[in-house]
Protein backbone atom coordinates (compact mmCIF):
# COMPACT_ATOMS: atom_id res chain seq x y z
CA UNK A 1 0.00 0.00 0.00
CA UNK A 2 2.86 2.33 0.66
CA UNK A 3 4.34 1.82 -2.52
CA UNK A 4 0.94 2.66 -4.29
CA UNK A 5 0.16 5.67 -2.33
CA UNK A 6 4.10 6.81 -3.09
CA UNK A 7 3.49 6.14 -6.93
CA UNK A 8 0.30 8.24 -7.13
CA UNK A 9 1.71 10.93 -5.23
CA UNK A 10 4.47 11.06 -7.79
CA UNK A 11 2.27 10.69 -10.66
CA UNK A 12 0.18 13.86 -8.91
CA UNK A 13 3.19 15.99 -8.82
CA UNK A 14 4.43 14.94 -12.34
CA UNK A 15 0.71 15.94 -13.80
CA UNK A 16 0.45 19.39 -11.36
CA UNK A 17 3.83 20.62 -12.19
CA UNK A 18 3.91 20.06 -15.69
CA UNK A 19 0.38 22.17 -15.92
CA UNK A 20 1.62 25.13 -13.77
CA UNK A 21 4.76 25.16 -16.31
CA UNK A 22 2.86 25.08 -19.34
CA UNK A 23 0.51 27.81 -17.87
CA UNK A 24 2.86 30.06 -17.60
CA UNK A 25 5.40 29.63 -20.84
CA UNK A 26 5.20 32.67 -22.90
CA UNK A 27 4.13 31.36 -26.62
CA UNK A 28 6.98 30.51 -29.06
CA UNK A 29 7.72 28.38 -32.17
CA UNK A 30 10.34 27.10 -31.26
CA UNK A 31 9.15 26.05 -27.82
CA UNK A 32 7.67 22.20 -27.48
CA UNK A 33 4.83 22.12 -25.47
CA UNK A 34 3.74 18.81 -26.68
CA UNK A 35 5.54 15.34 -26.28
CA UNK A 36 8.04 13.06 -27.73
CA UNK A 37 8.50 9.85 -28.96
CA UNK A 38 11.35 7.65 -29.20
CA UNK A 39 12.29 4.41 -30.64
CA UNK A 40 15.72 3.54 -29.11
CA UNK A 41 17.65 1.05 -31.64
CA UNK A 42 20.62 -0.54 -32.43
CA UNK A 43 22.40 -0.42 -36.16
CA UNK A 44 24.94 -2.46 -37.14
CA UNK A 45 25.81 0.45 -39.77
CA UNK A 46 24.13 3.86 -38.57
CA UNK A 47 24.67 5.60 -41.81
CA UNK A 48 23.24 2.87 -43.91
CA UNK A 49 20.15 2.90 -41.47
CA UNK A 50 19.78 7.01 -41.55
CA UNK A 51 20.13 7.15 -45.53
CA UNK A 52 17.33 4.35 -45.59
CA UNK A 53 14.97 6.49 -43.00
CA UNK A 54 15.49 9.85 -44.90
CA UNK A 55 14.46 8.14 -48.65
CA UNK A 56 10.77 9.04 -47.58
CA UNK A 57 10.71 11.36 -44.78
CA UNK A 58 7.22 12.18 -45.50
CA UNK A 59 6.18 9.17 -44.07
CA UNK A 60 7.00 10.63 -40.90
CA UNK A 61 4.16 13.20 -41.53
CA UNK A 62 1.28 10.31 -41.56
CA UNK A 63 1.69 9.48 -38.34
CA UNK A 64 1.19 13.45 -37.34
CA UNK A 65 4.71 14.03 -36.58
CA UNK A 66 5.48 17.73 -36.46
CA UNK A 67 8.99 16.98 -36.86
CA UNK A 68 11.53 14.30 -36.98
CA UNK A 69 14.86 13.03 -36.88
CA UNK A 70 17.49 11.38 -34.70
CA UNK A 71 20.26 11.13 -31.98
CA UNK A 72 23.36 8.70 -32.46
CA UNK A 73 25.43 8.02 -28.69
CA UNK A 74 28.47 9.67 -29.13
CA UNK A 75 30.26 7.77 -26.14
CA UNK A 76 28.54 6.39 -22.46
CA UNK A 77 27.23 3.54 -25.01
CA UNK A 78 25.10 0.34 -23.64
CA UNK A 79 25.41 -1.46 -27.09
CA UNK A 80 26.88 -1.31 -30.08
CA UNK A 81 25.07 0.63 -32.65
CA UNK A 82 23.35 3.13 -30.03
CA UNK A 83 21.05 5.56 -31.35
CA UNK A 84 17.20 6.98 -31.51
CA UNK A 85 14.59 8.59 -33.86
CA UNK A 86 12.84 10.76 -32.12
CA UNK A 87 9.22 12.54 -33.48
CA UNK A 88 7.86 15.62 -31.84
CA UNK A 89 4.23 16.21 -31.47
CA UNK A 90 1.78 18.41 -30.52
CA UNK A 91 0.36 16.93 -27.40
CA UNK A 92 0.59 13.15 -25.45
CA UNK A 93 -2.87 12.00 -27.75
CA UNK A 94 -1.35 12.76 -31.03
CA UNK A 95 1.96 11.00 -29.92
CA UNK A 96 0.01 7.81 -28.99
CA UNK A 97 -1.90 7.77 -31.86
CA UNK A 98 1.46 8.05 -33.94
CA UNK A 99 2.68 5.32 -31.70
CA UNK A 100 -0.78 3.02 -32.84
CA UNK A 101 -0.34 3.89 -36.53
CA UNK A 102 3.60 2.41 -37.06
CA UNK A 103 4.27 -0.86 -35.23
CA UNK A 104 8.37 -1.38 -36.29
CA UNK A 105 7.74 -5.51 -35.85
CA UNK A 106 5.18 -5.36 -38.33
CA UNK A 107 5.12 -5.29 -42.32
CA UNK A 108 5.65 -1.29 -42.30
CA UNK A 109 9.04 -1.98 -40.64
CA UNK A 110 10.60 -4.85 -41.95
CA UNK A 111 12.37 -3.32 -44.63
CA UNK A 112 14.61 -2.10 -42.03
CA UNK A 113 14.72 -5.23 -40.53
CA UNK A 114 18.86 -6.19 -41.57
CA UNK A 115 19.22 -2.60 -40.73
CA UNK A 116 18.31 -2.11 -37.11
CA UNK A 117 17.11 -3.71 -33.81
CA UNK A 118 14.79 -1.87 -31.88
CA UNK A 119 15.03 -1.95 -28.87
CA UNK A 120 11.72 0.12 -27.35
CA UNK A 121 9.73 2.93 -27.51
CA UNK A 122 8.33 5.78 -25.12
CA UNK A 123 6.49 8.83 -25.28
CA UNK A 124 8.25 11.98 -23.22
CA UNK A 125 6.37 14.72 -21.91
CA UNK A 126 8.34 18.48 -21.09
CA UNK A 127 8.25 19.58 -17.96
CA UNK A 128 9.84 22.96 -18.77
CA UNK A 129 9.78 24.54 -22.07
CA UNK A 130 11.98 22.98 -24.46
CA UNK A 131 13.48 24.60 -28.21
CA UNK A 132 13.40 22.52 -30.66
CA UNK A 133 16.78 22.62 -32.19
CA UNK A 134 18.82 19.86 -32.17
CA UNK A 135 22.89 20.03 -31.58
CA UNK A 136 25.06 18.00 -29.87
CA UNK A 137 23.64 16.81 -26.25
CA UNK A 138 24.49 15.73 -22.92
CA UNK A 139 21.58 13.55 -21.73
CA UNK A 140 20.71 11.80 -18.37
CA UNK A 141 18.66 9.60 -16.70
CA UNK A 142 17.93 11.02 -13.43
CA UNK A 143 16.00 10.32 -10.34
CA UNK A 144 14.62 12.76 -8.16
CA UNK A 145 12.62 12.93 -5.23
CA UNK A 146 9.20 13.34 -5.52
CA UNK A 147 8.69 16.45 -3.26
CA UNK A 148 12.52 17.78 -4.93
CA UNK A 149 10.67 17.46 -8.51
CA UNK A 150 8.99 21.18 -8.61
CA UNK A 151 12.76 22.39 -6.97
CA UNK A 152 14.53 20.57 -9.62
CA UNK A 153 12.65 21.84 -12.49
CA UNK A 154 13.32 25.46 -11.59
CA UNK A 155 16.50 24.92 -11.00
CA UNK A 156 17.12 23.42 -14.79
CA UNK A 157 15.13 26.77 -15.98
CA UNK A 158 17.47 28.89 -13.94
CA UNK A 159 20.29 26.99 -14.94
CA UNK A 160 19.56 27.71 -18.56
CA UNK A 161 19.44 31.12 -18.43
CA UNK A 162 22.44 31.98 -16.26
CA UNK A 163 24.45 30.03 -18.55
CA UNK A 164 22.82 32.03 -21.54
CA UNK A 165 23.41 35.33 -19.98
CA UNK A 166 27.10 33.64 -19.19
CA UNK A 167 27.68 34.27 -22.88
CA UNK A 168 26.37 30.82 -24.18
CA UNK A 169 23.23 31.70 -25.90
CA UNK A 170 22.96 28.70 -28.07
CA UNK A 171 22.22 26.99 -24.57
CA UNK A 172 19.21 25.44 -23.68
CA UNK A 173 18.10 22.62 -21.68
CA UNK A 174 15.01 20.24 -20.81
CA UNK A 175 13.58 17.75 -18.22
CA UNK A 176 11.24 14.91 -19.58
CA UNK A 177 8.69 12.13 -17.99
CA UNK A 178 8.21 9.16 -19.40
CA UNK A 179 4.97 7.94 -20.26
CA UNK A 180 5.26 3.84 -21.57
CA UNK A 181 8.57 3.57 -21.71
CA UNK A 182 8.43 -0.01 -19.78
CA UNK A 183 11.37 -1.10 -17.32
CA UNK A 184 13.48 1.16 -19.11
CA UNK A 185 12.12 4.48 -18.37
CA UNK A 186 10.12 3.89 -15.43
CA UNK A 187 11.60 4.81 -12.42
CA UNK A 188 13.65 8.28 -14.15
CA UNK A 189 13.43 11.42 -15.86
CA UNK A 190 15.68 12.42 -18.97
CA UNK A 191 17.20 15.57 -18.82
CA UNK A 192 18.90 16.87 -22.35
CA UNK A 193 21.26 19.93 -21.90
CA UNK A 194 21.95 21.16 -25.60
CA UNK A 195 24.64 22.49 -27.31
CA UNK A 196 25.80 23.47 -30.93
CA UNK A 197 29.13 21.13 -31.33
CA UNK A 198 31.03 19.23 -29.32
CA UNK A 199 33.67 22.71 -28.99
CA UNK A 200 30.39 24.65 -27.42
CA UNK A 201 29.79 21.72 -24.85
CA UNK A 202 33.51 21.34 -23.83
CA UNK A 203 34.14 25.05 -23.22
CA UNK A 204 31.18 24.87 -20.71
CA UNK A 205 33.37 22.21 -18.92
CA UNK A 206 36.59 23.99 -19.27
CA UNK A 207 34.65 27.24 -17.93
CA UNK A 208 33.28 25.20 -14.78
CA UNK A 209 36.26 23.26 -13.46
CA UNK A 210 38.18 26.25 -13.89
CA UNK A 211 36.46 28.60 -11.95
CA UNK A 212 35.36 31.00 -14.56
CA UNK A 213 32.39 29.82 -15.33
CA UNK A 214 29.35 33.02 -13.70
CA UNK A 215 26.87 30.62 -13.94
CA UNK A 216 28.64 27.82 -11.72
CA UNK A 217 26.74 29.15 -8.13
CA UNK A 218 23.41 28.30 -10.10
CA UNK A 219 24.61 24.84 -11.12
CA UNK A 220 25.79 24.07 -7.39
CA UNK A 221 22.67 25.11 -6.37
CA UNK A 222 20.72 22.64 -8.37
CA UNK A 223 22.44 20.20 -6.36
CA UNK A 224 20.83 20.89 -3.70
CA UNK A 225 17.14 19.13 -4.60
CA UNK A 226 19.00 15.89 -4.27
CA UNK A 227 18.58 13.10 -6.88
CA UNK A 228 20.77 10.37 -8.51
CA UNK A 229 22.21 10.00 -12.07
CA UNK A 230 21.26 6.95 -13.62
CA UNK A 231 23.36 6.95 -17.15
CA UNK A 232 24.70 9.70 -18.62
CA UNK A 233 25.57 9.76 -22.37
CA UNK A 234 26.24 12.48 -25.27
CA UNK A 235 24.60 12.34 -28.28
CA UNK A 236 24.86 14.16 -31.44
CA UNK A 237 21.23 14.67 -32.85
CA UNK A 238 19.72 15.91 -35.96
CA UNK A 239 16.59 17.03 -37.79
CA UNK A 240 15.31 15.44 -41.13
CA UNK A 241 11.79 16.05 -41.26
CA UNK A 242 9.80 19.95 -40.18
CA UNK A 243 6.26 18.57 -40.86
CA UNK A 244 4.00 20.31 -43.06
Amino acid sequence: MKILIRLIFSLIILLSYSSKALSQDPPSEIVNHGAFSTMMIAAPDIAKYLETVKEDVDFFGTLGSAGTGSCITMSGHEYLGQMMIWNAYPNVQTALEGNAVYDPTQEAGRRFQNLREVKYVTTWKPLKPFRLDPGYERVQRVKIPPQNLAAFVAGMSALETAIQEGGHGDFFNGVFVPIGGGSHEATTLMVRSVTRDESSMGTLFDEYFSGTATWAPTFDALQQAGGTIVSDTFEKCEQFYFGK
